[in-house]
């Protein structure tokens, strides 16, 4: 979170987002404690891949454990679309004094290091080309 984002620790913990993913955890790690359980008893009995299988589920355990925790302590707001959202908002927005001083410190650069300025230049060209097409554009 950035500072200026920060939420109080108890709607943090609360928000839905979170009430699902403890949910979520409530279920999952006792299911793979029986899992596990379950396992060693089928390893004991002469099976030896359930020995494998008793040691993963401990750790898609602790897995969801790490993954609650990041989904908890996540910013929707600054990661994903909303994110993306935001930050193209913030640069629409950047002043035009700011972008003069961006293009006067690349002018400068590039003064100074004619191969920096030749690799900007085929930069633009690609920029200014058209775009090409994927399957996820059209």
């Amino acid at each position: 979170m950035t500072p200026g984002s920060q939420r109080p620790l108890q709607s943090l913990w609360w928000t839905k987002r979170a009430r699902i993913a403890h949910g979520v955890l409530v279920l999952w790690v006792p299911g793979c404690a029986v899992a596990t359980w379950w396992q060693v008893h089928i390893a004991l009995s002469g099976d030896a891949l359930g020995w494998v299988y008793s040691v993963m589920w401990p750790f898609f355990a602790v897995f969801s454990v790490v993954l609650w925790w990041n989904i908890i302590h996540d910013d929707p707001d600054t990661v994903g679309a909303r994110g993306l959202r935001r930050l193209r908002e913030e640069v629409a927005t950047e002043t035009k004094e700011q972008r003069t001083a961006s293009e006067e410190t690349i002018a400068r650069a590039e003064a100074e290091d004619a191969e920096l300025a030749a690799y900007n230049a085929y930069l633009s060209d690609l920029q200014s080309g058209p775009a090409t097409k994927t399957w996820r554009r059209h």
